[in-house]
């Protein structure tokens, strides 16, 4: 669900980044070389070359940063203000996975995310956010919309002054010059999330809930004045970095039966989803942790959307009948499956749905893992179980 919590709390200090001169720095930038060096030269290898070309993709996802917070006693609030420290934290977490996980299916890509977590497009509409030092998100709760429904309480997005805008730039300015073109830098400080996440977490799940019933004009023009935003906001995003308008991916975690009901998404979220399609020229994924089987017959109403998402929530056996064979399957599992499960529970799982899809296209990936186990050598080792048992189901 999307994160939330009380904004009393004492937000952290973000630290003062030491200029590139410094001493640490030029420590850091000579390490950050390293990497680079040892990225591009595995990349390049022919067992990376390999991992590229199997089918299905069955990958395994690590929750972040809580990872590299229980590794490596990672400084969350400066992994996001201090562009050194984030280059070279996530140089290393890339090179981590490499050396650790030689059954892997995910090839290792020479690339660098700018990133500044999951969120920043709550910060764009009004809401503030931070983490703590352990990982943990906290998303504003009490934005005035919450107390009052009232759309003039939400201000038109600018895409270079809302909320976390400057810090976006700025941020992506800094990881471009650090990494000097030595590897390509993806920008996934982004606006991802539907208006249902946002609106959620503007009024809080029972006040909308309530408006449906008591107001749903209001939740109508909620909608839509979050989906235009987001629109506008990515019209200015192509503008400024010169690209085309291309087909975007949606993560709406609140898509999740019976939280919300299907006339609810057929009636208030649908809409938007077809003008965002209309916007783009297509959908190209749309993400929610939760059941989103009673709502697939919707879902297969936007033309564009080629893959659909089996969550570990959803059934498998009913989107089967569901969603048509043309349709690629996005299929999730449960961490639970991956860290608590023995090898025969494993392989079972996977040779369940390796019969069940049959015909069909599709990949498998896992919800995000984290290090519960006893150890990092416990956690390390049971997932290296699971590769095995990747590769010797799907060869």
């Amino acid at each position: 669900m999307t994160a939330g919590g009380c904004m009393q709390r004492k937000k952290p200090t973000i630290p003062i980044v030491n200029p590139l001169s410094s001493q640490s720095a030029r420590e850091s930038l000579a390490r950050i070389g390293d990497y680079i060096d040892q990225i591009t030269a595995a990349a390049a290898s022919t067992q990376n070359t390999a991992r590229l070309n199997r089918q299905p993709k069955v990958t395994f996802a690590l929750e972040e940063p809580m990872t590299w917070v229980r590794l490596w006693n990672l400084d969350t609030p400066r992994y996001y203000s201090d562009p050194l420290y984030y280059i070279e934290i996530t140089l290393k977490q890339k090179l981590w996975r490499w050396e650790h996980f030689p059954e892997d299916n995910q090839p290792l890509i020479a690339e660098i995310p700018a990133s500044l977590s999951m969120y920043p497009e709550f910060t764009f509409i009004g809401m503030e956010l931070y983490f703590s030092p352990e990982g943990i998100p906290t998303i504003q709760t009490d934005h005035a919309l919450a107390r009052s429904p009232d759309l003039s309480l939400l201000k038109p997005v600018d895409f270079k002054t809302s909320g976390w805008m400057p810090r976006v730039l700025r941020w992506w300015d800094d990881i471009h010059r650090i990494i000097d073109d030595r590897l390509k830098v993806t920008n996934a400080m982004i606006w991802w999330r539907g208006c249902l996440d946002l609106a959620m977490q503007l009024r809080s799940y029972e006040r909308l809930i309530e408006d449906v019933a008591d107001r749903p004009q209001f939740v109508h023009d909620l909608m839509k004045f979050l989906t235009e935003q987001r629109c506008r906001w990515w019209e200015a995003y192509y503008r400024h970095f010169g690209l085309k308008v291309q087909p975007t991916d949606i993560g709406d975690d609140w898509l999740n039966v019976p939280f919300i009901s299907p006339v609810f998404f057929r009636d208030f979220i649908l809409p938007r989803y077809l003008e965002l399609e209309a916007f783009h020229g297509g959908i190209a994924s749309i993400h929610s942790c939760g059941d989103q089987t009673p709502l697939q017959r919707y879902l297969l109403q936007i033309q564009s959307l080629n893959i659909l998402e089996v969550s570990p929530w959803t059934s498998l056996e009913k989107s089967l009948e569901n969603i048509p064979a043309s349709k690629k399957l996005m299929i999730g599992l449960h961490p639970n499956e991956v860290l608590y499960a023995t090898a025969e529970q494993m392989e079972r799982k996977l040779n369940g749905i390796e019969a069940a899809c049959a015909g069909r296209r599709y990949d498998i990936g896992t919800s995000g893992l984290t290090p519960v186990l006893e150890t990092e050598q416990a956690f390390i080792n049971q997932i290296n179980l699971w590769t095995q048992i990747v590769r010797k189901v799907f060869g």
